[in-house]
């Protein structure tokens, strides 16, 4: 009897936990449903449940796409629903089924059922945006997940290969100093080679690798949920970007409600005051409200509070000019900007509005009104938005952009993320299939040589010009040297190099590289660019290169075949006399013949 009642006991828990499971458990229905609203307004919620925040309203007779179905909390049941709104943009969300009539199988038509519109179409709309096949997987997930989200190709028109070199100049991209050393570069002004030590650019930081910036430079990889807000527009758009929107970004937080200018007395909402600023800045309510979210945090900073000791009263919600000195705080240097008087930017801020809406004409005058609408754009300055490109970046911490993202996603309330947002995702011309992966090794970037030497047979070292940063090199031997010694020498007793030893060398010009691969994996290559004199003209079978076909040639093809001489390409197309395609022993019997006289010809 114990056993029993064990064994109905456990039955109990499991049904228990199955039902609990499936309380929010939501489904794809087998094939898309038409639907009609019944009621006279009904809320679409970004969740199943009146808990979750509203996304949007459908009135009585609407149709709908039912795509989904789910269970609330008490099992009551909730369908997914897709609808354009009354500015034609599709809305995906959660309405209470016994609101919405069924009305029969839509058919399929290749549609996804996560999917705002058919993949066929979302197929169609990236190769007329001009989306490389690399970003294509990735976009295809971020639809998925946020159908409503719209990805925009923004075609720089720049050579992806010098736009890394432009980004890596020393100085440009700083690491902090306790980073992984394969993120720190070994280039000139970056390192001091004799010391193994990098110089501070600014206190700890320092030049960040090519590595690590190539990483980050890549679009490819931040094309998803975490990180994909580096990308989004800023600007302002009245139709996506809603005063619904921002009171859902500022709620549960110190702006969630409103405030007393304390010069004027007068009352504003916060919710307010941030749609003004993005009519008077052109910068998205949406952007700012999280910036100041994340800059001042849920209950308010004494520089956003108007309590900042010595500067009572006055505001600086964004924290600009806002850094630590040796006599004064970061909020203390905020608000001292804010004192100051610029009537373009409403300064002094000696109110909550005047900071926030003068704090964001400020910020789209610096980047948006430049076409750096994104943070990508605002960290790399590949836009040329008539101040040139590469140097009107807002901060030269490398990684700066995908924190500040990641934030951004984080402050972005349910309703926020269902609605229409856009991104403009950077397209460069000649960019590689594959994508940089971010360095991990502890090893560093020390690629460098301390000697390149290279000797001509006989004859002293004719690279006498060797710079360790400079990657290539010309030189030029006579035509009777048909080979050189190299020798490869690096700093780091890590580093390895390939390439050197005897070379053996054509008539005309001879490509040389020499690879040096750091602790850290990174490959520099150095290149000998060798012109050999002479025509290289020369008779098959005159295979020493003297002008003359005697004894020595077959000689020189006998210590070729036993393994005592090595012979260039172009020595070994004149040894091949019977055209065999290999260089051997007959080659040498035939012009020996030659050179008798029991053959006319080679």
């Amino acid at each position: 009897m114990y056993y029993r009642r064990k064994i109905v006991s456990k039955l109990i828990s499991a049904a228990a936990a199955v039902l609990i499971a499936a309380q929010s458990l939501c489904f794809a229905a087998s094939a898309d449903m038409g639907g009609v609203c019944t009621a006279t307004a009904l809320n679409v919620r970004s969740g199943a449940g009146a808990s979750y925040s509203r996304v949007g309203m459908i009135y009585e007779n609407d149709t709908v796409t039912i795509i989904g179905k789910a269970y609330d909390s008490s099992g009551a049941l909730w369908y997914k629903i897709r609808y354009k709104n009354g500015s034609g943009t599709t809305v995906t969300g959660y309405a209470s089924a016994y609101y919405i009539d069924e009305q029969g199988e839509i058919p399929d038509n290749n549609s996804s059922d996560s999917s705002g519109t058919s993949d066929k179409d979302f197929e169609s709309y990236m190769k007329k945006q001009g989306f490389p096949e690399s970003y294509k997987p990735y976009l295809r997930q971020m639809h998925k997940e946020h159908p409503n989200w719209v990805f925009t190709a923004q075609k720089t028109g720049l050579d992806w290969y010098d736009v890394l070199n432009e980004e890596c100049v020393v100085g440009r991209n700083l690491v902090h100093g306790t980073a992984l050393t394969s993120w720190k570069s070994c280039e000139q002004g970056a390192y001091d080679v004799n010391t193994g030590t990098w110089y501070g650019l600014d206190g700890y930081w320092v030049s960040a690798s090519k590595e690590i910036i190539a990483y980050y430079l890549d679009p490819r990889n931040f094309i998803n949920d975490d990180y994909i807000f580096m990308f989004e527009n800023q600007s302002y758009n009245p139709k996506v970007q809603t005063a619904s929107g921002v009171d859902a970004i500022l709620s549960g937080t110190f702006m969630s409600g409103g405030y007393t200018a304390p010069d004027t007395g007068k009352y504003y909402t916060y919710t307010q005051t941030f749609m003004d600023a993005a009519e008077r800045s052109g910068v998205s309510p949406y952007h700012l409200a999280s910036r100041c979210r994340n800059e001042q945090g849920v209950y308010g900073a004494p520089q956003s509070l108007g309590t900042v000791k010595g500067y009572e009263n006055y505001f600086n919600f964004f924290d600009i000019q806002a850094y630590a000195t040796s006599t004064m705080t970061a909020a203390e240097m905020g608000c001292k900007f804010a004192k100051t008087v610029n009537a373009t930017y409403l300064l002094p801020w000696t109110n909550q509005y005047k900071s926030i809406v003068g704090g964001s004409i400020y910020l789209g005058n610096g980047y948006i009104s430049k076409q750096q609408d994104t943070l990508y754009l605002q960290k790399f300055d590949v836009i040329d938005g008539g101040n040139g490109l590469y140097y009107h970046q807002y901060m030269t911490c490398v990684f700066g952009q995908a924190n500040e993202a990641l934030e951004m996603k984080n402050a972005y309330s349910d309703e926020v993320m269902a609605s229409a947002i856009e991104f403009k995702i950077p397209v460069y011309d000649n960019m590689p299939d594959s994508l940089y992966s971010k360095p991990t090794s502890y090893g560093d970037n020390n690629n460098l040589l301390k000697r390149l030497d290279v000797l001509p047979a006989g004859k002293d070292d004719i690279l006498t010009n060797f710079n360790r940063y400079k990657s290539e090199f010309d030189l030029t031997v006579d035509e009777n040297t048909d080979y050189v010694m190299i020798s490869a020498i690096p700093y780091s007793s890590q580093a390895k190099p390939q390439g050197a030893g005897k070379i053996m060398l054509d008539y005309g010009l001879n490509k040389i590289d020499i690879k040096v691969t750091a602790a850290s994996g990174s490959v520099r290559t150095y290149t000998l660019n060798i012109t050999r004199k002479g025509d290289g003209s020369l008779k098959t079978g005159d295979v020493n290169g003297d002008k003359v076909i005697d004894v020595r040639d077959a000689l020189t093809v006998m210590n070729y075949v036993s393994g005592k001489k090595k012979l260039t390409a172009a020595q070994l197309k004149r040894a091949d006399v019977n055209s065999s395609g290999s260089v051997d022993v007959l080659d040498a019997l035939k012009i020996m013949q030659y050179v008798s006289g029991k053959i006319k010809k080679l």
